[in-house]
């Protein structure tokens, strides 16, 4: 694996020298302080910090998604909430491939678009994008061709999504770019010394053509793939692994997924889950167990750096209430 322009060998971790918060929906937090809304929320450990929007270089509201926010809920439009995860107590992030570092489902749709139709499957009608989001994305292969197909036999069956798979690598050579603020995003990982993985359902190929596509191999200590595991996403198993391998319990991970099946997994092996809206509705990953819905990882960089502004002036003005009283 070559190495990025943002991503070096990784670190032990270091000790952080602040508490950092990222932003989430206040219904997921049992320590939110409802009365404070405007002010102060109380951390887990009895920490305060600001609540409100964290604010974009545009001085715009990041746009988070509320786990309250409905089907109909304007990205642009939300305020975030806040909830507090600790990165004193955070030591790794987990990662999916597709859809989370690279908007890549519109290539998986039109690849199965075209397959299906051409084998006849709804009448040699091409799917919309809506069946694609509800029975596709996200999924393992063997069990969305079993689904799709129950009547065929396994060779068919793995015949069919390998040809698919073959389809959207070709696709996907044409050129595939990072999601907004993913470098930034790890560099800021790299400098804190936080152990990472990619956990995908995707192949192998897949999975490997797109962190070399995007020159981010060296940013992943690990690459651990659902078809390698004993069970596949929406089960846990993945990201368990990912966690054993990189030295970590599940109250020291955050996850980051696109798809319900990949919340869930990481759901069900107990890490906070950061779910990104390309290419689902934030009310299902809302239900798939997400504690807080993103556009992109500039908006998490927006929120870090807020709560890192309030971190320090937090900081500045306890130090100067030190020194009056002295």
């Amino acid at each position: 694996m070559h190495a990025s322009s943002t991503c070096g060998r990784l670190r032990s971790l270091p000790t952080l020298q602040r508490r950092l918060l990222l932003a989430a929906p206040a219904g997921r937090n049992p320590f939110l302080n409802l009365s404070t809304s405007k002010s102060t929320l109380a951390s887990s450990s009895g920490a305060l910090a600001p609540t409100g929007a964290a604010t974009s270089s545009g001085g715009t509201a990041a746009a988070a998604v509320p786990a309250t926010a409905g089907t109909a809920t304007a990205l642009a439009d939300v305020t975030i909430a806040q909830f507090p995860v600790n990165f004193l107590t955070v030591r790794g992030v987990l990662f999916d491939v597709d859809g989370t570092l690279v908007d890549s489902d519109p290539l998986h749709f039109q690849a199965f678009q075209e397959i299906l139709a051409e084998v006849g499957f709804n009448g040699g009608r091409p799917i919309d994008e809506a069946f694609f989001r509800r029975h596709i994305s996200g999924r393992h292969n063997p069990e969305i061709a079993a689904d799709l197909f129950p009547d065929w036999d396994e060779n068919r069956r793995t015949a069919f999504y390998l040809d698919k798979e073959e389809r959207y690598r070709r696709l996907a050579a044409a050129g595939l770019e990072p999601l907004e603020g993913l470098r930034e995003f790890f560099e800021w990982v790299r400098q804190r010394g936080l152990r990472t993985a990619a956990v995908t359902n995707a192949p192998r190929a897949n999975a490997e053509m797109i962190l070399a596509a995007l020159g981010i191999e060296s940013c992943f200590e690990h690459l651990v793939l659902g078809e390698e595991c004993t069970r596949a996403k929406p089960h846990p198993d993945p990201y368990l692994i990912a966690m054993e391998l990189l030295g970590l319990t599940p109250g020291e991970s955050v996850v980051f997924e696109d798809s319900p099946s990949g919340v869930a997994a990481g759901v069900a092996a107990g890490a906070t889950v950061i779910a990104l809206t390309t290419g689902q509705d934030p009310a299902v990953l809302q239900q798939a167990g997400a504690v807080w819905i993103v556009r992109n990882f500039r908006d998490v960089m927006a929120a870090i750096q807020a709560a890192e502004t309030s971190a320090d002036s937090t900081a500045r003005g306890g130090e100067g209430s030190l020194s009056q009283s002295s």
